[in-house]
């Protein structure tokens, strides 16, 4: 079980890299026709969780856990105090949701709440 949540984690942080990397308020990963968000202006409830090495993680009421990927707009000091602040506790997330080829799921979400 411990290798496949590593594997998991370990394609969200590639995704996180390249989301980085994206202008404007879309990931770069979303700029071609083909990709498309799976569900938009979601509301995603559930718990920030404690480890932060792979990003900003919410482990939803489901069970599901999203990366959360913020817009440049919100600093890597911003999210981190964010996480610092949050990690452990319930929070509700507002975003679209986007599916990678290995299923992963991100939130990419406009603002931190």
């Amino acid at each position: 079980m411990s290798h496949i949540r590593r594997t998991v984690l370990t394609g969200l942080f590639f995704l996180a890299a390249l989301c980085a990397l994206c202008p404007g308020g879309r990931p770069a990963w979303a700029s071609g026709d083909d990709i498309r968000p799976i569900r938009t202006g979601v509301s995603v409830s559930g718990v920030v969780q404690d480890d932060y090495t792979e990003g900003l993680l919410l482990a939803a009421d489901d069970g599901t856990v999203y990366l959360v990927i913020t817009p440049e707009e919100v600093t890597l000091e911003e999210e981190e105090a964010f996480h610092s602040k949050n990690r452990g506790t319930r929070v509700t997330f507002m975003g679209d949701v986007y599916q990678d080829e290995e299923g992963s799921l991100s939130l990419f979400v406009k603002s931190l709440p």
